[in-house]
């Protein structure tokens, strides 16, 4: 065969075999190009859905109610028209786009604002977190679609807020959810509030939304929530509050001259709770004439290391008044660490009489007792003190629909050393807080004398909000026993 034939054959060779490259390339890319019109097809499919509903409800809903010049006193600030987008917050106002009004995109400073870390002890480093600072922006023709083209919610009022140590449960009680039952007491906001936590990027605790959901008319959710682009279309809200709301932790300016816990209703927090739930709780049955005693149980920290002796002595050793209304006790142990069984506590705490537990989230359920009910605080040497009385005996004496007791272990041969004071110093935080933390987490022994003393001074009252304000008026250490 002559050279010259044999070359253009192989060149044809070569071209075709291009040829069919080329034709496998751009299959290839229009295949990928169609499936990527498909999913985005289908994401404006539901955007579009989202967008609908939306302005089908606008028309006819309830528009929220709030008191935009009273907000303040509550830590929050109002913002009009406003957009989210995976936690940035697009404005629609002049203020933040650049030119001759432009002020600053800072609106709102979270700072003094922290979250523990969930699943770690929190004295130890790095545990307590600040959170970061909002991120705020104008809008811009480079805005995804629904964005560009905005439809601005009438019926929602967001609150988003950053909850202070979020991951405890009386934490979040005392700092979140009573300041935020206390703005709908005070009509400051109404039921078409939504309340939105911040809780940079992690999942949020099962008790945020049944502590909340009884005083909103919308789905508790996330900042990440409702800021997804799962959920475009209904991004954008015509009012908008942020929050730092004043509690146990955010504490009023001085100059407020206001407690703490001014405007809050602990006692309304809690029978409220219980009454939107309590068509749902399952029925435990408890006679009236049994006096009902419940210890909380704690397996790390802060233990009570006589629990057991406790139980079988008050269950065959405490003695009932002459008189009372109670014939028999009942005395029980009570397992809080189920996250998941909040019916279940919430019918359990509508039986007990006295809760009594050790300085601790738990004991934050005594606000979802009965009225006339009571709770035993047991506190661990050296760690008495006003301030640690902000965690529940000052709330229980806001309304005193439960009464607040407290037994202060002050002899040393009665209180352990705390695991983290005993263990390695270099896993803990440098916080000056750090040094009350070992005093806090004493494991205690507790004395039947001193306990039986206290049951007596309950069964005393009778139940009556009006007898304990006057002993307590009359004897100032009637509710408190040092041993």
């Amino acid at each position: 065969m002559p050279a010259g034939r044999s070359q253009r054959q192989i060149s044809c060779a070569v071209l075709l075999t291009v040829l069919c490259i080329l034709l496998a390339c751009q299959s290839a890319i229009a295949s990928k190009s169609y499936t990527g019109r498909r999913i985005s097809a289908s994401s404006q499919r539901k955007a579009g859905s989202y967008r609908a509903d939306l302005v089908s409800k606008q028309e006819t809903c309830e528009k929220p109610h709030f008191v935009d010049w009273a907000v303040w006193e509550h830590g929050c600030v109002h913002e009009r028209n406003v957009c989210l987008d995976q936690g940035v917050f697009i404005v629609f106002q002049d203020k933040v786009k650049p030119g001759k009004n432009y002020t600053g995109s800072q609106l709102f400073d979270t700072g003094g604002a922290f979250y523990n870390m969930p699943g770690y002890l929190d004295n130890l480093k790095g545990t307590k977190t600040a959170y970061r600072q909002p991120a705020f922006r104008t809008n811009t023709h480079r805005d995804p679609p629904d964005i560009l083209d905005p439809v601005f919610n009438k019926c929602e009022l967001p609150l988003i807020w950053w909850p202070w140590w979020p991951f405890n449960a009386g934490d979040f009680t005392l700092a979140s959810a009573a300041p935020l039952h206390a703005m709908l007491q005070e009509g400051i906001v109404d039921r078409n509030v939504k309340f939105t936590p911040v809780l940079d990027g992690l999942r949020m605790p099962e008790y945020i939304d049944w502590e909340l959901q009884p005083f909103s008319n919308f789905k508790i959710e996330t900042l990440d929530d409702i800021s997804s682009r799962e959920r475009s279309g209904a991004r954008c809200w015509e009012n908008m509050l942020l929050c730092k709301p004043h509690g146990l932790w955010n504490r009023r300016p001085d100059w407020m001259k206001q407690a703490w816990h001014h405007f809050l209703k602990f006692g309304d927090f809690g029978q409220q709770v219980v009454e939107y739930y309590r068509k749902h709780l399952p029925v435990i049955h408890k006679a009236d004439t049994t006096f009902k005693v419940a210890f909380i149980e704690r397996h790390h920290k802060r233990r009570i290391e006589n629990y057991n002796d406790l139980l079988e002595w008050c269950n065959t050793k405490l003695e009932l008044p002459a008189g009372s209304r109670f014939t028999e006790v009942d005395c029980v142990p009570l397992n809080l660490d189920h996250a998941d069984r909040y019916l279940q506590t919430l019918a359990e705490m509508q039986t007990i009489d006295v809760l009594v537990g050790s300085h601790g989230a738990g004991l934050i359920n005594h606000m979802f007792m009965r009225k006339g009910t009571a709770f035993i605080e047991i506190v661990p040497c050296g760690f008495d003190g006003e301030f640690h009385d902000d965690s529940f005996q000052v709330p229980a004496r806001v309304q005193n629909f439960q009464f607040g007791f407290k037994l202060t272990i002050v002899s040393p041969m009665l209180c352990s050393r705390s695991e983290a004071e005993l263990g390695d110093p270099d896993v803990l935080s440098r916080e000056d807080w750090v040094r009350g933390s070992f005093l806090r987490d004493q494991d205690v022994t507790v004395d039947t004398n001193s306990l039986a003393d206290l049951f007596q001074r309950i069964l005393s009252l009778n139940g009556s909000a009006e007898a304990f304000i006057n002993a307590t008026a009359a004897r100032p250490d009637f509710a408190v026993l040092r041993q």
